[in-house]
């Protein structure tokens, strides 16, 4: 599984860094501008993302706009790439907020829970 976090905590990004580099490659992006670069990347080299873990709320630009455009993306390469928003809002409006309007395939609550997260990337045939 290739994988990015997006997530402008570092202490964040290096924790589930750690967790997801036992299922394959990971990269790191501080704010979705950076991400959005690596995307590209990637999808020149053959080898796109399989995930991308996206916070919300970060600086340059927010998970939101960086969805939106990742999604633009991967309509014109005829990609479908999962991605997971993180945050540590819980509120039920967020989470209605990043399935409805952002159009995200799932939502991790910081801190994240080991054994809820290698559920979901199971559920969603990523290991």
């Amino acid at each position: 599984m290739r994988s990015m976090i997006v997530d402008d905590d570092e202490m964040g990004r290096m924790m589930l860094a750690t967790l997801l580099e036992e299922f394959g490659h990971c990269d790191q992006a501080a704010n979705g501008k950076d991400a959005l670069a690596l995307f590209d990347r990637t999808v020149e080299e053959g080898v796109p993302y399989d995930l991308i873990c996206l916070d919300i709320i970060m600086p340059v630009m927010d998970g939101t706009e960086t969805l939106r455009q990742l999604r633009e993306r991967d309509q014109q390469q005829g990609l479908r790439t999962k991605v997971f928003m993180i945050s540590a809002c819980s509120s039920p409006q967020d989470i209605e907020d990043a399935f409805f309007e952002g159009d995200c395939d799932d939502y991790v609550v910081k801190p994240f829970r080991r054994d809820v997260l290698i559920e979901m990337l199971t559920r969603y045939n990523l290991i």
